[in-house]
């Protein structure tokens, strides 16, 4: 699905930027990282704001949301809406970056990352490089601690006959002899490293990213309209295939 909304009216072109399904999972992602955090720091550190057991509970509900919300419904967004190309990294988010870099230390002109294309009418890129990267170590960190939540849940996990758990279990087994850990005691090691990735995620992507001036139209479009004006997206490049 193409971005079906656009007006062109004098010195303004607004465009839809993000979905509804794209915010509602922003809004989802946001509520339940958070209460993963949370909860799960209390039951690690025996903080005695809640109850182990709710805390536990709270944070199984979280955790199977936030699965199926970046599991599921973000690549299924992004699928349906021809935006899949969008999250790959590409040779020109490399030079994008070095532009950014560079323009850090010497104040050269920051690189427009916003790329649409007026024919075609829909984006080509919308995501800055460094967010680009923090979608792939989220994914790295999704991974770990999806699989090893499975071992710290239960290790007689059981799907369609098959042991998923104790499959896990047998694998972190294999290597946590090198570190002079169980296969459990590896599992939690990873589980709280990955909840540690996600802090860091979130510090580099709100405090970094997020919050220079270029973006906040982009705040606007994510958290309240879904649309932005292209004229006034300090970011923006307007492409015609017909000239290409």
């Amino acid at each position: 699905m193409m971005e079906k909304e656009k007006q062109k009216a004098g010195n303004r072109m607004v465009v839809v930027r993000h979905t509804t399904l794209e915010r509602l999972s922003h809004y989802a992602n946001i509520v339940f990282l958070t209460a993963l955090l949370i909860t799960g720091f209390i039951i690690y550190l025996g903080i005695p704001y809640l109850s182990y057991r709710d805390a536990y509970a709270i944070h199984i509900i979280a955790a199977a949301a936030f699965v199926a919300i970046n599991w599921i419904v973000v690549p299924y967004s992004s699928i349906i809406n021809g935006r899949l190309a969008e999250y790959w990294l590409w040779p020109s988010d490399i030079r994008r970056l070095a532009k950014i870099l560079s323009g850090f230390f010497s104040g050269g002109e920051y690189p427009r990352y916003t790329i649409y294309d007026e024919q075609g009418r829909r984006f080509r890129n919308r995501l800055h490089p460094v967010t680009k990267l923090l979608i792939y170590s989220h994914y790295i960190a999704l991974f770990i601690v999806s699989f090893t939540g499975l071992v710290l849940y239960s290790t007689t996990l059981t799907v369609l006959d098959t042991n998923i758990s104790g499959v896990v279990l047998k694998v972190l087994d294999f290597i946590a002899p090198t570190l002079s850990l169980s296969g459990l005691g590896l599992a939690r090691l990873l589980h709280l490293m990955a909840a540690y990735w996600f802090i860091v995620e979130i510090i580099v992507h709100v405090g970094m990213v997020q919050l220079d001036p270029r973006k906040f139209i982009h705040l606007k479009s994510m958290f309240l309209t879904g649309k932005e004006d292209l004229m006034q997206d300090p970011t923006a490049e307007i492409v015609n295939t017909k000239d290409e």
